[in-house]
């Protein structure tokens, strides 16, 4: 800008000197021919008055004081050259169709301009005639002229070179001073600036634009920071990647699972973070196919990985935890063929001593016996049967906690122990319930079926004469039940999977005592169904001491 406006104003002081410089030298040029014509009238009226008083004579007197400057020629009225001061007479054609002799003739005086066909010149002619009737015409080439505005030429370069000089330092100076209020703009705070009017429009948008910028910004960080808030709250891990497969985000579940730091990656290429081969099956099947899927397993856990391609441009990674998942899958089938299995076996019993009395093989006297373990296997199948139901109930109430009561734990172990007294005195075990009340929010039949299965476990794995107790507490926040036996005890190899399904510590002791190995199982999951936790300390032949601690009211 600044060069701008001092070429501008150099250009136009100079331009404006040349024109007045072109100006001037026309104005004195026509000041010139102007007064060469006022001359020429005078020097005609002159030489008008001397012929009449001296004849053709003055005419040779004349030329030799003015010398030639002044071409001098006297015109007969029929057009024949009297008398010329440059060329003989007689060497002349004759000037009656000339055009300032013609209207010499016509009305006495006669002016022309024109190419002089004897001087070869440009040259403007005044004709007058005299009393006698012939025409007195005097002339002068412009050469005269053009010399007086040729020799002010150099003065005029010079005059036009001072100037332009003058010019150029003022145009600098005023180019400054033009600009300086334009360099200390504060765009920061553009209505407070005191510049040119004219610029009031200018600052005003740019403060419009400036405001709009600004709320623009701020709506973009806001919806930068909820997406930064929602991306790092995901326990699922996020990867945004650029078409070049550099990070462009990651949020903080995906940097754990690389064992990476978010604001380190950030513009590395993936694969030098990570170089799976999983990882690189799922980028190679985005790029070419759109989006897809890989397993990925990392320090003893797999997570799911997904991959879409966004428009070309870039891709997005999530990544799931899927242990719990497959675990569960695990789980199911195991306990699916751990059914079939359990199933299997006393139906296979029953389906054996069947037929062998259908075959008519059986002696009289046995056939009791006979029915007796037909009855037995029948009977634990039906146990078998109803307590996969109750885990199968569990696992589908496991979200659904309506309908809850407000259960004494100290009253529902009294009479879960009522039920099993019968029991507990075939095997000389001793049953006692002490402690305070304590009360929590429950299904009294899941609670219930807890208690039964720890008693129940506590009085088949006891030894005679041995005993059973149960204590029921109150501490901060919760209530414990205590259920501590004399029996055989579990080893530290079993205690991580006594809660399993089907898990028996001591398969020959079950056929003894007729165990489905699910009752710890449903314990768990009653537990788990009330929001609460397990303990569990054992030694073997030193008896277990089991404690739940479910959330009070």
């Amino acid at each position: 800008m600044r060069n701008k406006i001092f070429s501008g104003l150099l250009f136009l002081s100079t331009a404006a000197v040349i024109i007045a410089s072109v100006l001037i030298a026309v104005i004195m040029y026509q000041g010139s021919m102007t007064t060469m014509q006022r001359d020429l009238r005078q020097e005609a009226t002159f030489i008008k008055m001397g012929l009449e008083q001296s004849g053709k004579s003055y005419l040779q007197a004349l030329t030799m004081e003015s010398g030639k400057l002044t071409r001098v020629t006297l015109i007969a009225p029929d057009g024949r050259v009297i008398y010329d001061n440059h060329v003989a007479a007689e060497k002349m054609l004759n000037h009656k169709d000339r055009e300032e002799v013609q209207e010499a003739l016509a009305s006495g005086i006669g002016l022309a301009e024109r190419m002089s066909d004897t001087l070869s010149e440009k040259t403007f002619y005044f004709a007058l005639r005299l009393d006698n009737g012939d025409i007195l015409r005097v002339a002068r080439t412009t050469d005269s002229v053009f010399a007086t505005v040729a020799g002010s030429i150099p003065y005029m370069i010079a005059v036009v070179l001072v100037v332009a000089l003058v010019a150029m330092l003022l145009a600098r100076r005023i180019t400054d001073k033009m600009v300086l209020p334009l360099d200390h703009v504060d765009l920061e705070n553009p209505l407070e600036n005191d510049t040119y009017d004219e610029l009031a429009p200018f600052l005003t948008r740019i403060a419009q634009q400036q405001r709009q910028v600004s709320e623009g910004l701020k709506q973009l960080r806001q919806k930068q920071n909820e997406l930064a808030a929602i991306t790092q709250s995901m326990n699922e891990g996020l990867i945004l990647l650029n078409d070049r497969q550099n990070i462009l985000s990651i949020n903080d579940s995906a940097a754990k699972l690389f064992g990476l730091q978010d604001h380190e990656v950030v513009g590395k290429n993936i694969l030098t973070l990570e170089r799976g081969q999983e990882v690189q099956e799922l980028l190679q099947k985005v790029a070419v196919g759109g989006s897809g899927e890989s397993l990925y397993q990392k320090d003893g856990r797999f997570y799911q990985l997904c991959g879409s391609s966004v428009g070309g441009k870039g891709s997005v990674l999530l990544i799931f935890d899927v242990t719990e998942k497959r675990a569960a899958e695990t789980l199911r089938r195991e306990f699916s063929a751990n059914v079939s299995h359990e199933l299997k076996t006393p139906l296979q019993s029953i389906l054996g001593y069947a037929e062998i009395m259908k075959n008519g093989l059986v002696q009289e006297g046995d056939k009791q016996r006979f029915l007796e373990k037909i009855y037995s296997e029948a009977g634990h199948l039906i146990v078998l049967i109803d307590n996969i139901m109750k885990l199968s109930r569990l696992d589908e109430s496991a979200n659904n906690m309506n309908n809850l009561e407000i259960i004494e734990l100290k009253k529902l172990a009294e009479g879960t122990v009522q039920r099993l007294q019968e029991q507990a005195a075939g095997k000389n075990v001793a049953i006692s319930v002490s402690g305070c009340e304590a009360e929590v929010e429950g299904v009294p039949a899941v609670l219930s079926e807890v208690i039964y299965n720890l008693i129940d476990n506590g009085i088949k794995y006891n030894r005679e004469n041995g005993s059973v107790e149960i204590t029921v507490a109150v501490i901060p926040g919760e209530a414990v039940l205590t259920f501590k036996d004399t029996g055989c005890g579990i080893g530290s190899a079993d205690k991580e999977r006594v809660f399993e399904r089907f898990y028996r510590v001591d398969k020959s002791h079950f056929k003894e005592t007729g165990g489905t190995g699910l009752g710890l199982s449903i314990v768990k999951h009653g537990v788990m169904f009330h929001k609460g936790r397990i303990e569990l300390e054992s030694e073997l032949d030193k008896g277990t001491t089991i404690k739940i601690f479910l959330p009070r009211k």
